[in-house]
């Protein structure tokens, strides 16, 4: 099939050698490798209408043939008859086996048919001509942004010849990725990540793992990106495959499947398929850190967890005081410690104070218990943890505390907090050197009376808790 680039070509005047079509690339990106649509308009006058086309050259000033197969050529005529030509037998190809090569340091596309073939034109409309087609993979494009034109040349088994004529001009625009560094919960069942992403033609962001030397490891999500020139914004669900502080590259690519953009748009993303975006030799990436929350487990009812232990309390009410008390016999004992929950009704519980024994959290305005489990059943003793006496190991005596949001705590003696620091971005550009773009966050603080041994931190998912972390 053809893409919807071929479109209306409209006559005027008299006759001439050829005249010119749509032209068009996937990806429209410059120093690429693409699927090229070239499309050209013989007339019932042109040498060709009469003695049939037996070769065609397809020259380009500023691209390059050079990687172009036998394979990669698709060819159609369209007139009075559809005539489809490539290099294997299928069941909608009606010529097959045809011969390509190259010249002028891969400038020149040389495309021998096995047989003469004569376009053919509507008997109630023979003026208005036969359309050309070509479809060339792996056609290198200009390595800068602009417009270009490829050229054509039809000869007859005689060797008369029709053109050169160009196409009309196909547009070639830079891509461009951006990841800044962000947080996510590891307790949430469908973590997301924003990307900012500009895929000329259109394509994909596939966001990964990096292995040891910093390449590209695991797929963690992906989002479809649409055809635009300037970088547009993706939330890509990233399910809950970030399970610790990391480095995530998201990288951009182009559907492989499919004669036409049209059709290409129509698939889906597979990333062992699917071609990495690379334009003058430079994969189109970017890289930047993915924190979690510097906690050790989230409290949970029935629980135990080691004396130590920074717990995330995420069932709060936003902006709520809370208090932490003892069980004793499965009722309710004496207060330990308050907090209060950020504007996300959540906190960090520093367990280092914490006893060995039972404790459960109850709001301190009403005194009732917060549900720790998911049954409809609530009380002192269904919903409690343990501290158990073992001491939990840590890698320093260092404690954090973090602000953000405009609610600052923290234990005694703790005052240390790091934001986030921003991450790399890539737009690739026309000598193929990537540029970095750096955003930055974050804040510290500490202190506030009444607090005792509970932290509340603020866990917005865009405030990086990174710090040294109990293990």
């Amino acid at each position: 099939m053809l893409s919807a680039v071929v479109g209306t070509v409209g006559f005027a005047g008299s006759a001439a050698a050829l005249d010119s079509g749509a032209a068009a690339t996937y990806p429209q990106t410059p120093g690429s490798d693409t699927l090229g649509t070239f499309v050209y308009v013989a007339r019932p006058n042109d040498t060709v209408a009469e003695n049939g086309i037996d070769t065609v050259t397809l020259r380009t000033e500023s691209g390059s043939f050079e990687n172009v197969t036998d394979d990669d050529i698709f060819m159609v005529i369209r007139g009075g008859e559809r005539i489809e030509i490539a290099n294997r037998q299928s069941s909608i190809v009606d010529v097959a086996g045809i011969n390509t090569s190259t010249s002028a340091n891969g400038k020149e596309l040389t495309i021998q048919l096995p047989r003469p073939v004569q376009p053919q034109f509507a008997s109630d409309s023979p003026g208005t001509g036969a359309e050309v087609a070509f479809k060339v993979g792996n056609f290198t494009t200009p390595n800068q942004p602009g417009d270009y034109t490829v050229n054509a040349t039809f000869t007859d088994p005689s060797g008369a010849s029709d053109g050169p004529t160009a196409t009309d001009s196909y547009p070639l625009s830079q891509p461009a990725i951006s990841l800044s560094n962000q947080s996510v919960s590891q307790f949430d069942d469908s973590q997301s990540l924003n990307v900012s992403a500009a895929v000329p033609g259109s394509g994909y962001v596939g966001l990964f793992t990096t292995g040891p030397d910093g390449s590209p490891d695991q797929l963690v999500g992906s989002t479809n990106v649409s055809d635009n020139t300037t970088p547009q914004s993706y939330t890509v669900d990233v399910g809950n495959n970030i399970s610790e502080s990391q480095e995530v590259v998201a990288v951009a690519y182009t559907e492989s499947e499919g004669r036409s953009q049209t059709l290409r748009e129509e698939e889906s993303f597979d990333p062992t398929q699917d071609d990495r975006l690379v334009v003058n030799g430079t994969l189109v990436n970017a890289t930047a850190q993915v924190s979690t929350l510097d906690v050790d487990a989230q409290v949970a009812a029935g629980d135990e967890y080691d004396q130590g232990a920074r717990l995330l309390f995420s069932q709060g009410e936003p902006s709520t005081s809370y208090q932490v008390s003892t069980v004793d016999n499965g009722s309710l004992g004496s207060s330990v410690t308050n907090f209060e929950t950020a504007a996300n009704g959540t906190a960090v519980i520093d367990t280092a104070d914490l006893e060995q024994g039972q404790y459960a959290i109850s709001r301190v305005d009403d005194g009732s218990i917060v549900g720790l489990d998911n049954d409809s059943t609530t009380g002192p003793g269904d919903d409690s943890f343990v501290i158990t006496g073992q001491q939990l190991a840590t890698t320093s005596d260092a404690s954090t505390a973090a602000t953000a949001g405009g609610s600052t705590a923290a234990t005694s003696g703790e005052s240390t907090a790091a934001g986030a620091a921003g991450g790399e971005s890539t737009q690739a550009g026309g000598d193929g050197n990537a540029s970095n773009g750096n955003e930055s966050g974050g804040g510290s603080g500490a202190g506030g009376p009444g607090f005792g041994v509970v932290v509340a931190v603020v866990a917005l998912l865009g405030a990086a808790l990174i710090a040294t972390r109990r293990r």
